[in-house]
């Protein structure tokens, strides 16, 4: 593999079987000519695509770092990947997701002067539209998240500095980015809150799949990181919010 020049912003990409998703992330970024000269890609494969491993050898000269082995789920993957890195600053995103270069182009302008132990928070939009599911996911990073899942690893921008120490709890195969996030709000790190919206993500996430299973992971994270009277209202809580969801009303849970 070539040599990479340091560079400000990497994007860790965790696949597994979806290599048109992964290209169609990855051309968009080579698209801008600023964007491939300016941010560290790395891409963690599950390894069992071998069409997704051929490709990435033939790409090799502008992705910096490749794995392609099997590894415990997504979490694991994107804690290898954040390990792998050497930017300042990391994104994770998803194969299929898409990139709004505008608002890349901002930060790349103005990343080099953020503050280490804080946060970013970007909007994230849905690129296709999904029942019971927000077209789009504004920047929150406040008292919400102790009851939704309301910001997500894709609109997140994480600095190497405040992460060395951290990692996503790979238990949780769907919501670890959930108990990430609550664990940083009530640790009390601050967050930037950007208007923008930084990427468009692909359709069918595993977070949107609204059954029993995503909510008894919910209590799962939340039983180890909540604490007093607000843990035990969240079971109750969290039966309501999965009887709405299948009731197929528009509620906001």
């Amino acid at each position: 593999m070539s040599e990479f020049k340091a560079k400000q912003l990497a994007i860790v990409i965790p696949v597994k079987d979806d290599f048109e998703g992964l290209k169609k992330t990855l051309e968009a970024i080579w698209l801008d000519s600023r964007l491939g000269d300016g941010i560290e890609i790395a891409v963690i494969d599950a390894g069992s695509c071998e069409e997704t491993r051929q490709w990435l050898l033939i790409q090799d000269h502008r992705i910096a770092h490749i794995r392609s082995a099997q590894d415990d789920g997504v979490y694991d993957a994107m804690n290898y990947g954040k390990n792998t890195v050497n930017a300042s600053w990391i994104w994770f995103l998803g194969a299929g997701d898409l990139i709004e270069t505008a608002t890349v182009h901002a930060v790349l302008d103005e990343i080099e002067t953020w503050d280490a132990q804080e946060v970013h928070v970007f909007g994230v939009g849905i690129e296709q539209p999904e029942q019971g599911v927000p077209s789009h996911y504004p920047a929150r990073w406040d008292q919400s998240m102790i009851w939704r899942n309301t910001t997500h690893h894709q609109g997140v921008l994480y600095s190497s500095a405040l992460f060395e120490s951290l990692s996503f709890n790979a238990a949780h195969r769907v919501l670890a980015d959930y108990g990430l996030h609550l664990t940083l709000f009530l640790r009390g790190i601050k967050a930037n809150l950007h208007p923008s919206m930084i990427c468009k993500v692909a359709s069918g996430g595993l977070s949107r799949r609204f059954n029993a299973n995503l909510y008894r992971e919910e209590w799962a994270v939340k039983k180890t990181i909540l604490q007093g009277p607000k843990k035990w209202i969240h079971p109750v809580w969290l039966f309501a919010k999965y009887c709405f969801k299948k009731s197929g009303w528009p509620a906001a849970f």
